[in-house]
């Protein structure tokens, strides 16, 4: 599967999930965008946290980037929000979809 770092307009829409840049004063934060894209390369090609591009900033620093957007929950609520716009863009389409029982246990008469 080929990789594509996140275009402008889907940039801005993950913008208002990330956490807001630190003031001006000490060392600045990384690239939030640039830090994105590096998660996004290691969870598109598999490859380890060791070996993402130097380009998106240094492995632990992604890595890190990462656990923190895990731990606050902003995957699921970018996600979340996501697949709302998309129902309402009539973008998602669930009439073609079906449920696979296969796992689902019946229940058994006594």
């Amino acid at each position: 599967m080929s990789f594509h770092e996140i275009d402008d307009v889907l940039w801005e829409f993950i913008k208002p999930y990330l956490p807001p840049q630190k003031s001006h004063t000490g060392r600045p934060r990384a690239d939030l965008r640039k830090l994105m894209n590096g998660i996004l390369y290691v969870i598109m090609t598999g490859c380890a946290w060791k070996d993402v591009p130097c380009r998106y900033g240094s492995k632990s620093t992604v890595h890190r980037f990462h656990l923190y957007l895990c731990e606050h929950g902003t995957y699921q609520k970018t996600f979340n929000e996501l697949l709302n716009k998309g129902y309402d863009l009539k973008k998602i389409d669930l009439s073609h979809c079906f449920t696979d029982t296969k796992d689902i246990p019946a229940e058994k008469e006594e």
